[in-house]
């Protein structure tokens, strides 16, 4: 069924027709109670295919931008963390959870990395990750037409007309990649397997050695492992038994994009980036997802990529002091105050 909606959306021309038509699928036979098939080494290799096809398309032109614009995306992560803090009040109220829980489920980070803080101080694990993976999907979902739909092309590459690697080039790319991939995990970065590939790729690519793109059917194989991962976390026992969460961390990640972009909208005016890269960049979805979309509309995949290690830095490595700060500062009473709710002590 997800090979065949995959196809249907490739044929229909959907944006990442390969990660929505499995992810859409895999979903739905999910929450229908059947059992699916989508093993974590299967996401894994399908974000070192993704991330090193994005990797192809970064070049030293567009390498050379990313110290100038380094200080908006260190502001965008505050910013991103700021609004999730602030919108974390009310969708504690309306999810009728604590409030531990609303911060960690909203806070745009990785999954299990969420999920882990938030229990260490006794936030709700499940809650979390059901928010988590629902903020992937939907901005996979959302994001991509968003963005199309403003009749942005980039221009800086296009892939299309770009000659396709033979497979012994394929084969080079794909081992830039892994050892990429092997020196963000030794490193201990946040998703190696995707930033790490883009990383080892991207090197190569701009000095020249590689030029071109993968060909079409690897490239699809890894969107479809991406999309049969994320569509396996929605399970039918977490939505009979939670039905609430995945309303209301829908609601509020759809507000937490609507804030986020209308702010890329502001940074676009203020510096002169492209409306579409800020707005990728800036969004709370999956980096690996936001990147293919760039490439896609031929931006900087370099620029929308580094939006997002920035914030997954601040995020995975603060978050809990975050927490903490804004709890001291008054913050979370402050909003509870203006809503007109009292705030637990």
């Amino acid at each position: 069924m997800a090979v065949g909606l995959g196809w249907l959306a490739a044929y229909a021309h959907v944006p990442l027709a390969w990660v929505l038509g499995p992810l859409i699928a895999t979903a739905l036979a999910s929450i229908a109670g059947f059992p699916v098939f989508a093993p974590v080494l299967g996401r894994r290799l399908g974000q070192a295919i993704v991330g090193t096809s994005v990797g192809l398309n970064i070049t030293a032109a567009a390498v050379g931008v990313l110290v100038m614009w380094a200080p908006w995306m260190i502001v965008t992560a505050l910013v991103a963390i700021l609004l999730s803090a602030t919108l974390s009040v009310p969708m504690s109220m309306v999810g009728k959870i604590d409030h531990k829980t609303a911060f960690f489920s909203l806070t745009p980070g990785g999954l299990s990395e969420m999920a882990n803080i938030g229990v260490s101080v006794g936030a709700e694990p499940e809650p979390i990750a059901i928010s988590q993976a629902l903020r992937v999907a939907l901005l996979v979902c959302l994001m991509p037409p968003l963005i199309i739909a403003l009749d942005f092309d980039g221009g800086l590459l296009d892939q299309a007309a770009q000659i396709r690697l033979s497979w012994f080039e394929v084969a080079a790319a794909l081992l830039a990649g892994l050892a990429g991939v092997a020196v963000t995990r030794l490193l201990r970065f946040n998703n190696p397997w995707t930033v790490g590939a883009i990383l080892g790729t991207g090197i190569v690519a701009a000095t020249g050695l590689l030029t071109g793109r993968i060909p079409g059917l690897l490239f699809s194989i890894g969107q479809f492992l991406i999309g049969i991962t994320i569509g396996a976390r929605f399970r039918r026992e977490s939505l009979i038994r939670l039905p609430r969460i995945f309303v209301v961390s829908s609601m509020f990640t759809i507000l937490l994009t609507v804030l986020l972009f209308a702010y890329a909208g502001a940074v676009s005016s203020l510096t002169g980036i492209d409306l579409a890269s800020v707005a990728l960049g800036a969004s709370p979805g999956g980096m690996a997802e936001m990147a293919l979309t760039a490439q896609v509309l031929h931006l900087n995949v370099a620029l929308v990529i580094a939006f997002h290690v920035i914030r997954a830095f601040f995020v995975n490595a603060f978050t809990l002091y975050f927490y903490k700060f804004f709890s001291w500062i008054g913050l979370f009473s402050g909003v509870a105050a203006i809503l007109g709710r009292g705030w637990p002590r």
